[in-house]
């Protein structure tokens, strides 16, 4: 047996699990086909089906539940007798992303009672980690800049490893657009860096989603800049947010969603979104984004005059124009 009969994994932060699973499948070499179910949602036959059953084609099933802390309880001693015995053609991974207490991870009582549970940390095939600090931070952007052959001027790396968000996914995303904002430049300066801040507080969508529920602007408007936009320099990473939604929707308006890691209730919000907005709804959205973006470093627009022109502009597209319309900046 050259692999773990089953891993569990202990992370608040998704994609650091998705990254883990992924090497662990990668360095094991047989191919496996990952199966996604959710931990707070009700596990039928479908998954005990994917967990007992093997594949009748040549690649295994790697059998993922996510968010298993949301499991209730009388499933954990269920899943005795289907881990008891190892299963060349299943690979079943349970990940555990509730956040982490001053012990380390909370792992359900009625779980950790297992002697299936007890096997694996005695085994290393419980994989923990709190997710990323900031001194995990320098290595990341050590390893994206080498992938791309950039370099960073002095004092840029450390001021970009002290604002980028502690939470993988969203930090990709973030250094996504800073390569894009490089164009053929090799060299990232402290200007660049400059752009982007903490902002743990940020969340895209459900700046949309209030938008798009039709609340009053003005306690929106509120809640963007009293809570979440201490100064200028949030004013791009909300931005980038909202860019990254819309290629979110564009995407699962395609079709294009199979790889798009979220909860289901999430998910089926950002469906509901994308199909209320079409083609040419989050098309305005793109154009919103990218104007106010341009107003800024253009100098055309002061930065709370983007911000109002691009909130506006937000209430047009999810229908809301008279309400809006006194808000735009010229």
């Amino acid at each position: 047996m050259d692999r773990p009969g089953f891993t569990f994994l202990a992370c608040p932060d998704p994609e650091i699990i998705r990254e883990r699973i992924d090497r662990l499948l990668g360095e094991n070499g047989a191919p496996f086909e990952k199966i996604v179910f959710w931990g707070d949602e009700e596990l039928g036959p479908p998954f005990w089906n994917a967990l007992t059953v093997g594949s009748l084609f040549a690649a295994g099933k790697a059998v993922v539940l996510r968010r298993a802390e949301s499991c209730p309880a009388e499933l954990w001693p269920k899943l005795a007798p289907a881990l008891r015995g190892f299963n060349p053609a299943v690979w079943p991974f349970f990940c555990l992303e509730g956040a982490f207490d001053r012990k380390g991870p909370k792992i359900p009582k009625a779980l950790s009672e297992q002697p299936y549970f007890k096997v694996a940390g005695k085994r290393n095939w419980l994989f923990v980690s709190p997710g990323l600090s900031p001194r995990d931070m320098g290595p990341l952007l050590s390893d994206w800049a080498a992938a791309r052959g950039l370099a960073f001027e002095p004092g840029a790396a450390e001021r970009l490893a002290a604002a980028l968000p502690l939470d993988l996914a969203r930090a990709d995303n973030e250094l996504a657009r800073l390569e894009l904002s490089l164009g053929d430049r090799a060299t990232v300066t402290a200007a660049d860096a400059a752009q982007f801040g903490r902002h743990e507080e940020l969340d895209g969508f459900a700046f949309l989603d209030a938008v798009a529920s039709g609340r009053d602007p003005a306690a929106v408007w509120r809640g963007i800049f009293d809570k979440q936009l201490a100064g200028e320099e949030m004013v791009f990473p909300l931005i980038g947010l909202l860019l990254y939604e819309a290629r979110t929707m564009w995407r699962i308006a395609a079709g294009d969603d199979g790889d798009i890691r979220l909860p289901p209730s999430i998910l089926q919000k950002k469906r509901a979104m994308a199909r209320r907005l079409g083609a040419t709804g989050l098309a305005r959205l793109f154009e919103a984004a990218f104007a106010a973006e341009a107003g800024i470093k253009s100098g055309s627009r002061r930065t709370d005059q983007a911000l109002e022109y691009l909130t506006a502009e937000l209430f047009r597209i999810f229908g809301g124009q008279t309400r809006a319309a006194g808000r735009a900046s010229p």
